[in-house]
């Protein structure tokens, strides 16, 4: 009985690790991961690598250059760094020319070319929806006069985000990649980096009746 109770304790045991470490990636998953390119109060110190709410840096942090996004091609690589003084003091981390990607002096020369720093903050400053006003067939109706597709995102990427389809890649969440929006509703798009770290960030595509 004793053996039985043991193993039914180990199970829920694991059962909750493994629930704890879902619910850890995704929260990260829902962060942003930002390199502070100045000291900012009750964040962190210059050059430290940090987590924050994805809207802070989108609308404080890294328009008025107090952070960078940092790139990254997996989970693995979104390490927090908090530096000592004398890290600091020595320029462990150099930052060049504004818009200009920070590297690690020990950077090797196999090590691969990371994403040019305005793309990435072109990525990660996208709004989390993008709204299509669009015509109906009628006042009344949900379907749409013509339909919408993923040129169409591009077009709109390109236009009014600086993100061009030459160095991102678009493609729907959860539908083939040339399907078409052909009535009022919200659908997920992927936006990818083409090369460098192949960053993406997901978001909204919402079509709404143009009045």
């Amino acid at each position: 009985m004793y053996a039985s109770s043991s193993i039914n304790l180990a199970r829920s045991n694991a059962a909750s690790l493994r629930a704890f470490s879902s619910a850890s990636r995704g929260l990260a998953r829902r962060q942003a991961f930002v390199e502070l390119l100045s000291d900012v109060p009750r964040l962190g110190k210059t050059f430290d690598r940090l987590f924050v709410a994805p809207g802070r840096a989108r609308n404080d942090l890294v328009p008025n250059r107090k952070a960078r996004f940092i790139p990254f091609k997996n989970s693995l690589h979104r390490q927090e760094l908090k530096m000592t003084d004398e890290e600091r003091s020595n320029h462990f981390l150099r930052i060049e020319s504004p818009g200009a990607t920070a590297i690690y002096q020990r950077q090797t020369p196999e090590t691969p070319q990371p994403t040019p720093q305005h793309l990435l903050d072109a990525l990660h400053i996208l709004p989390d929806t993008i709204v299509f006003p669009l015509r109906t067939v009628s006042p009344s109706s949900s379907t749409l006069h013509g339909s919408l597709n993923l040129s169409d995102v591009h077009q709109v990427l390109a236009q009014e985000h600086n993100l061009d389809s030459t160095e991102v890649e678009v493609f729907w969440a959860n539908h083939e990649p040339g399907a078409r929006i052909k009535e009022i509703g919200t659908w997920r798009a992927i936006i990818k980096v083409r090369k460098g770290g192949e960053e993406q960030v997901q978001l909204q595509i919402q079509v709404v009746r143009q009045d």
